[in-house]
């Protein structure tokens, strides 16, 4: 995927309009490097605790009180959104910024991939997505939270995927740290997305109909190995928005188009290769 880049404004950052050539340009920019420095014990607690918020409600929501799992989506999302705009201003310095960076980034990805909803909805056959709070607010055919949702997602994987680069950098070099640690957060958001799809099929949020491939009777697989494909990128599209200082809102829409293709891709390549020319199960 080509991706265009932002100026910092320190030499041997990136420059605004250049192709990233160099898939790893962005990580090795002066500007990225200290945005890794700043981060923390205090932004870890922050990652954390919104991480804890979102497991409990969705548990609760899943296992306590399904027949409140609308309440149990919103009072989530609220929370953890909150923790995170919260980091951003009062962790400056900490690593607040990269976390106030990722979670703008997730906005911007969770509002396009209202489109991507809409596909998996309408134009496949098999594995379609069928969301289950009927009487919520909906933004084109998904519940208005969804965007909210999807900036927690990429917040939530996107910041242990910039911890673990930034620790393993110094002593095993960019190419191997960034190929360890995208690993380690695609397989990881393939896992965690599998046990997450059969709560929130509990809590009555979505489901998914007859696909080839499924886990269980709650989910196409295609969806959890899409995650899997989708957050391979994360480090390159992050790093080119953590790290820009001259242009904040511009890399946050940049990154968020960029990985909003990343999961248009991802689902893409995952639907062909478990589904395409396939009948149901």
């Amino acid at each position: 995927m080509a991706l265009c880049v932002l100026a910092d404004g320190i030499e041997g950052g990136p420059v605004w309009g250049e192709p990233m050539a160099n898939p790893t340009a962005g990580m090795e920019s002066q500007a990225f490097a200290a945005r890794l420095r700043q981060l923390s014990t205090a932004s870890d607690l922050a990652w954390l605790t919104a991480l804890l918020v979102g497991i409990s409600t969705t548990l609760i929501a899943a296992y306590f009180q399904p027949s409140e799992g609308q309440f149990w989506v919103y009072a989530g999302l609220l929370m953890r959104a909150g923790i995170y705009l919260w980091s951003k201003d009062a962790q400056r310095g900490r690593g607040g910024e990269t976390v106030g960076r990722l979670f703008a980034l997730g906005i911007v990805a969770g509002a396009l991939e209202l489109l991507i909803d809409w596909a998996l909805i309408h134009w496949i056959s098999n594995g379609r997505l069928v969301y289950l709070t009927g009487n919520d607010v909906v933004l084109l055919a998904s519940p208005v939270w969804m965007p909210l949702a999807w900036a927690c997602v990429i917040t939530e994987l996107g910041y242990p995927a910039l911890r673990l680069f930034g620790i393993l950098q110094p002593r095993l070099g960019t190419a191997v740290a960034a190929i360890i640690s995208t690993l380690l957060i695609g397989l990881g958001a393939g896992l965690t997305v599998g046990f997450y799809e059969y709560f929130a099929y509990r809590a009555g949020w979505w489901k998914y109909e007859r696909a080839h491939a499924m886990v269980g009777d709650f989910c196409a697989l295609y969806i959890p190995l899409g995650e899997v494909f989708m957050f391979l990128p994360i480090l390159p599209i992050a790093a080119r928005a953590v790290g820009d200082d001259d242009h904040p809102l511009a890399a946050a829409i940049l990154g968020g188009v960029h990985f909003a293709i990343a999961i248009a891709a991802g689902y893409a390549l995952a639907y062909v290769l478990l589904e395409l020319g396939r009948s149901p199960s």
